[in-house]
């Protein structure tokens, strides 16, 4: 009697064989993950790395760094004004440093940054010029942000200190690389450019105001005296930042902003800016003292954010590009936010 030889598997051999392949692909994916998040902590490190050679070849053109609100012409008053939240930001100015000088050259600078009107000699309006999305401003880890027409968007900006930021304009409090109203120079920063913090980045709003989300959003109208040096020390410590930080979170659901790294061109913090009053990544959820401004154009703590684990990118004044971990010391991470506080580093920030 002639026997069929068997082909195929059974039903036991297939299932065991789909149950080894699960196990790999559970085992592959995470590998598969962490090295699409290398490679795009790789493109942000050459992003932050481009914009600190085009802020360095700025100085080297006009021997000075850009204001972090830079002047406009106001047609009715024959003012030029640099001092407020209508300005363009910082890095509207580096254009034609990252191979944007086509774009920059739009600008008339006759009129504000968020201005529909086109007004000759230009041929285009300053908000449709803001609605370029350049890839050199944002981090491929972050997610998209669903705003509409409003989409040049940024995750990039200048260091204001290790103060409040914004509302200080010209004041002796204003001790980063860049202020709102001031052009400071490579000499302002005695502490050593290869001390001092350049450039940082954020993580760009949902523009959702019903939810809040405290790795992007601000809250509005939360007290921020406390923040301010006073005879003791110039940094606020621990105590106070968890403070006005418990404060933010208790208010933010019913009173914030969703809108960080709305418009490159705009002058305010996290959209062209942020500071160092408390470290990356910081618990609690970023906040300010205005409850009418829109766009981070007031005093408040804007800390460093990111989708990259463990910590975020900053440009220091030498161009050079550093991964900060969020368990840096705070004293030492403010420090290394001012450009002349003569404080002393460890090597104890890099991740």
């Amino acid at each position: 009697m002639r026997h069929r030889l068997r082909s195929g598997f059974t039903l036991v051999e297939l299932l065991v064989v789909i149950a080894i392949i699960g196990i790999l692909v559970g085992l592959l994916l995470p590998a598969v993950q962490a090295a699409r998040e290398a490679a795009r902590r790789i493109s942000c490190s050459n992003n932050m790395k481009q914009l600190g050679l085009a802020f360095h070849m700025y100085h080297d053109t006009y021997k000075r760094f850009p204001a972090g609100a830079n002047a406009q012409y106001t047609p009715a008053t024959g003012n030029i004004q640099n001092y407020n939240w209508y300005g363009y930001s910082a890095l509207t100015m580096v254009l034609p440093y990252i191979e944007q000088q086509p774009l920059y050259n739009q600008l008339k600078w006759n009129s504000h940054h968020y201005d529909g009107n086109v007004i000759a000699p230009a041929t285009v309006s300053p908000l449709a010029v803001s609605r370029t999305k350049l890839a050199a401003f944002l981090c491929p880890s972050d997610k998209d942000a669903p705003y509409g027409a409003e989409i040049g968007q940024s995750n990039y900006g200048v260091c204001f200190g290790s103060n409040i930021g914004y509302g200080l304009g010209n004041t002796g409090e204003a001790n980063g690389m860049f202020a709102r109203a001031v052009y400071k120079k490579m000499a302002d920063a005695s502490d050593g450019l290869s001390n001092t913090i350049m450039l940082g980045e954020w993580n760009k709003g949902d523009n959702d105001g019903t939810t809040f989300d405290t790795s992007a959003d601000w809250a509005n109208n939360i007290p921020i005296g406390t923040l301010r040096p006073n005879t003791t020390r110039k940094y606020p410590t621990q105590a106070e930042l968890d403070a006005v930080g418990a404060a933010a979170l208790s208010a933010g659901p019913s009173s914030h902003r969703s809108v960080a790294g709305l418009r490159w061109i705009a002058p305010g913090q996290y959209n062209s800016a942020f500071n160092t009053l408390a470290t990356p990544n910081w618990r609690f959820p970023s906040l300010m003292d205005c409850n009418g401004c829109g766009q981070g154009d007031s005093s408040g703590v804007f800390p460093s954010r990111s989708r990259h684990p463990g910590g975020t990118m900053h440009t220091m004044g030498d161009a050079s590009v550093r991964f900060i971990n969020q368990t840096v010391d705070l004293l030492e991470y403010q420090g290394l936010g001012s450009a002349s506080g003569r404080e002393a580093f460890s090597d104890t920030t890099g991740g």
